[in-house]
């Protein structure tokens, strides 16, 4: 099905991708396949480039050649220039792939000090006890305010906005942010 050449997916080359070309289908494997340019590709892959800034801009597309390797095929630039069928099947994928439940509410931090931080929270998938391997590392605010936890399992929840979260919460992270 996939004939290419080393030459079209050349690793030192930015190609964003003309979105008027695409057309992606969702298989009942759950898997993406994309026509693009009269080329099919199966097994799609998306990928947010920055992932914790720009959700919905430079998106990676790339697809498993038959060595298993991923290929990237090119650059989605911004899905807002999609059409809103293409956009809402690329939207699903990344909420799916990029699943980041939402921090509302902080019950208690409890710091073992062996390295651990024990965070009692209610998130948008319900109360969990997220355990944080170094905290210095693994809570992060970026410049749009942001705060992402990052659990020792490699799990991500998000604070979308300090100032927003409740007063007693707050008073609980700021020892931490």
């Amino acid at each position: 099905m996939n004939e290419y050449k080393a030459d079209d997916f050349a690793i030192d080359t930015l190609r964003i991708l003309d979105v008027s070309k695409l057309h992606f289908t969702r298989r009942n494997s759950g898997y993406l396949y994309l026509d693009y340019d009269g080329k099919e590709y199966a097994e799609i892959s998306l990928t947010r480039l920055q992932p914790f800034y720009c959700l919905d801009t430079y998106i990676s597309v790339a697809f498993r050649n038959d060595e298993e390797e991923w290929i990237e095929i090119g650059v989605i630039k911004d899905l807002k220039d999609m059409d809103e069928e293409q956009r809402t099947l690329c939207t699903q994928y990344l909420d799916f792939r990029y699943y980041i439940p939402l921090i509302t509410k902080v019950y208690s931090i409890r710091d073992n000090r062996m390295g651990y931080l024990f965070v009692d929270a209610q998130t948008t998938a319900g109360r969990k006890k997220i355990a944080v391997n170094d905290w210095w590392t693994n809570f992060r605010i970026n410049s749009s305010g942001i705060l992402t936890v990052t659990d020792s399992d490699g799990n991500k929840y998000q604070i979308p906005d300090l100032e927003k979260i409740d007063r007693k919460s707050y008073r609980k992270l700021e020892l931490f942010v």
